[in-house]
């Protein structure tokens, strides 16, 4: 397994089961607002990921109450990645390669973040 020093214990490459979140109500519209280079240079929109991670600890770190959830496998199937980023935490990755349209489709309907709840 290859490691990258930056991100602790996680593989470089995160697994296809992994799951993906990322925060917000997740629309076209949204996922486009969201767009952006990592200062590592890969373009795409946040998300947390990392191997073995369930969903609750994933949200930890997403101030929106509702969360969309997919997994890595879903986003390659159509032809975009998931790549580990430095961010706010230490789950945060990029999803890169798709269109805002295909990244809404994966990650809606949305649920309520574990963490954060409705209110």
């Amino acid at each position: 397994m290859i490691k990258n020093s930056r991100f602790d214990d996680y593989p470089v490459r995160i697994a296809d089961e992994a799951f993906v979140v990322r925060g917000g109500q997740n629309r076209i519209e949204d996922i486009q607002r969201g767009i952006g280079t990592h200062p590592s240079g890969i373009t795409g929109v946040s998300v947390e990921s990392a191997d073995g991670v369930m969903i609750a600890e994933l949200s930890r770190a997403i101030p929106h109450r509702q969360i969309g959830v997919t997994t890595v496998g879903e986003i390659r199937k159509i032809g975009g990645d998931v790549i580990r980023t430095s961010g706010r935490s230490r789950y945060h990755a990029t999803l890169t390669g798709l269109t805002p349209e295909e990244a809404s489709n994966l990650l809606m309907p949305t649920i309520p973040n574990p963490v954060r709840g409705e209110k």
